[in-house]
């Protein structure tokens, strides 16, 4: 066994989502895959889920999140390799196992498609309506004392990552954090801030990352004001040529795409028809 992919999702309709996701990657992996999940009498289509009781004091979301930084907790003691997925990163390619081969250091993570001073304004409430602002390092430094240095420093996104018991300190840090800022109104319900919070805490601002082909972004609404995405039609989503499903062209083929902002199973729209067309009818 190479390792073991994780999904963590709360709340039935996740269910649905990890169903695509599942059908997805075990069309093209050979690794064993293992569901945790919260709140849901619905079952995923799977034969090895785990169940778990999250704090009731927390929304779905902001359940989703606390599982997400503490699974290493869930787990317990693993003596294998790690790699979790949110339930909208779609694997579509045979090399999707060699993932396993890409740790470095403690955790491992892909880039974003944005610089931090760039998500700020998506991280925290600071009211701004600039492109970039410095506010979320603000708030970084003031609320936990890390300095976060560079308003250009490529955030690590937290769709796809690697990880071991090494790991164990990192996670730690990264729960705790991430349950601080649930409780914080100047914050936003997202791991974005806390994770970019604990990788310059651990100094890891610079470590190797994984190769974009493991976590390719795909955003429907890249390059779309918040005031054009309602009841937007497939047909205006942003189309992402930068990459071949077969390679054609000598373009990178991805092993795993990540359709942030709902673009898993948006029929009409040409990066996920031809992602449907990878699974048999």
């Amino acid at each position: 066994m190479t390792g073991t992919f994780i999904f963590a999702i709360v709340g039935e309709p996740h269910v649905h989502a990890v169903n695509i996701a599942l059908a997805y990657l075990k069309r093209f992996s050979r690794s064993n895959i293992i569901v945790v999940m919260g709140r849901s009498k619905l079952r995923p289509s799977h034969d090895q889920v785990i169940d778990v009781e999250l704090p009731n004091q927390l929304d779905d979301r902001e359940a989703s999140i606390y599982l997400k930084t503490n699974l290493l907790e869930v787990l317990g003691s693993v003596s294998y390799p790690l790699c979790y997925l949110d339930s909208d990163v779609i694997a579509v390619n045979d090399d999707v196992d060699s993932i396993f081969k890409q740790k470095h250091g403690p955790i491992t993570f892909a880039s974003d498609n944005v610089t931090i001073d760039m998500f700020s304004r998506y991280a925290v409430n600071c009211g701004c309506q600039e492109s970039t602002c410095n506010h979320l390092r603000e708030f970084i430094r003031r609320k936990f004392g890390v300095p976060v240095t560079s308003g250009d420093w490529r955030l690590w996104n937290g769709g796809v990552f690697l990880f071991d018991k090494h790991s164990a300190d990192f996670l730690t840090v990264w729960h705790e954090l991430t349950r601080q800022i649930l409780t914080d109104s100047l914050w936003r319900t997202r791991d974005q801030g806390t994770l970019a919070t604990a990788v310059w805490k651990f100094g890891l601002q610079d470590q190797p990352r994984l190769p974009r082909a493991f976590n390719l972004i795909v955003d429907r609404f890249w390059g779309l004001p918040l005031s054009e995405r309602l009841n937007i039609s497939p047909n205006r989503f942003h189309v992402w040529n930068d990459y071949s499903l077969t390679g054609e062209g000598g373009r990178p083929r991805p092993s795993l795409l990540h359709f942030v902002n709902g673009g898993v199973g948006q029929a009409g729209w040409q990066n996920w028809d031809d992602v449907e067309s990878l699974l048999p009818s």
